[in-house]
């Protein structure tokens, strides 16, 4: 309850900021099965893609799930000496967005020695990381220290190319001041990447285009357009997709039986334009 809590609070500021639009988020909201490292909000395209903790010469390490900022949180052990060299990373497409932010949550245990200290930098595929300005962060056994709001990525020019983000260590300083041990823990929880749509007034221009009603609804609604649909997508919450279907018109009367009350994404291609126009529903 608390995790959709959260994620409605987080989608609500989204849509309050117009046209910043969430490209990719992890919450961790279960903490088993094959897509529970998998990103579980943002455009569709992206939802299949997974965290990652690469150690030396890119090799994957293991990720567990421990406690996080709310429920869940992707962890793991084995920071020793990876100043450097030792990061959480994700990636995600986004064609024809630009301004993007990126928000996160990390925690190191004290007990342990786990790592104090991040940075982020970035990077499109084929090219070479660099920096995020303002990106260093000193990480502490909570999960208020080491928060990242709404910092800037000087994202430009990723067209169809995938775009990495990566939460790198700095030093091989621990929580307590000595070495990272190797059984020293840093958990990461929360993220989420937002962008604007560089087709501009095309974000007005779709909102006032689509109706949606009943919305808060029990499952049952209508989709309604000022143009032709080609096809409407409802993915949850937790990055599963609860309906896809074509559509050949401009009303399509959607019903849900049994559908999880909760908060949802509801996105839509028109026929005019090959982008998705996502915006939030919800199920009582």
């Amino acid at each position: 309850m608390k995790k959709q809590l959260l994620l409605a609070i987080l989608m609500g500021t989204v849509l309050s900021l117009g046209a910043q639009t969430v490209i990719t988020g992890w919450t961790f909201p279960v903490n088993s099965g094959p897509d529970s490292l998998n990103a579980t909000v943002g455009l569709p395209g992206n939802l299949g893609y997974d965290i990652r903790f690469e150690g030396t010469d890119t090799v994957y390490e293991t990720i567990y799930f421990a406690t996080g900022a709310t429920d869940y949180a992707a962890a793991a052990t084995g920071w020793d000496n990876g100043a450097d060299a030792k990061f959480w990373s994700v990636k995600f497409k986004a064609e024809n967005y630009s301004n993007f932010k990126v928000s996160s949550k990390q925690s190191s245990s004290g007990e342990f020695d786990g790592p104090r200290d991040f940075k982020l930098q970035w990077k499109i595929s084929g090219g070479s990381y660099a920096d995020v300005p303002s990106g260093s962060v000193m990480v502490v056994d909570d999960w208020t220290t080491g928060v990242v709001s709404n910092l800037d990525i000087p994202v430009t020019g990723q067209g169809t190319s995938s775009v990495y983000i990566r939460w790198i260590m700095a030093s091989n300083t621990s929580v307590m001041g000595g070495a990272v041990n190797p059984l020293g823990e840093t958990r990461i929880d929360d993220i989420l990447v937002t962008g604007v749509s560089s087709l501009g007034n095309n974000e007005i221009l779709f909102s006032n285009r689509l109706s949606v009603s009943p919305n808060p609804s029990h499952g049952r609604f209508s989709v309604k357009s000022t143009v032709p649909m080609k096809e409407v997508r409802i993915v949850g919450m937790d990055g599963k997709t609860v309906m896809n279907n074509t559509c050949q018109g401009s009303v399509m009367e959607v019903y849900l039986p049994g559908i999880a009350a909760g908060t949802y994404a509801l996105s839509v291609k028109f026929d005019d334009q090959d982008a998705w126009y996502t915006r939030q529903i919800i199920v009582k």
